[in-house]
């Protein structure tokens, strides 16, 4: 049985995103450590995570893939190693939604489901609003 190709779409979407559609495109976000919540869970992986929790903020930092909730119910995966810049990455997020629109997600395999997706409005505006 072959997997749809919407499905497939979703499936990625999970904690990788669209051409296009990336926050790391920007300059203002990074990944740290390990690419797996679980390592932040226990030992080292938990003492960065806390800092990173405690403080980051405090240097301009948030996590923007936060676990889902009422404030962040679509988007991509909690990811914890992902941080971004948040004085940058909020100016260049509210550009984005103002310059660019679902038709400019093209030229991939996968882009006829972009319509259904939504990934602007569901994936890149899904993140944590601000670093508290």
């Amino acid at each position: 049985d072959t997997i749809s190709e919407l499905n497939k779409c979703l499936a990625i979407l999970q904690f990788s995103s669209m051409p296009g559609t990336s926050r790391h495109h920007w300059g203002t976000d990074i990944d740290l450590n390990a690419f797996n919540n679980a390592y932040f869970e226990y030992g080292e992986g938990k003492k960065i995570y806390d800092w990173l929790q405690k403080n980051a903020a405090h240097f301009g930092f948030y996590q923007p893939y936060t676990a889902y909730s009422d404030l962040r119910p679509t988007g991509y995966q909690e990811e914890r190693w992902h941080w971004s810049y948040f004085p940058l990455a909020n100016t260049y997020l509210k550009a984005y939604a103002e310059m660019i629109d679902n038709s400019a997600i093209r030229g991939f395999y996968g882009a006829a489901s972009v319509p259904e997706i939504e990934p602007i409005k569901k994936y890149v505006l899904g993140v944590a609003k601000s670093p508290n």
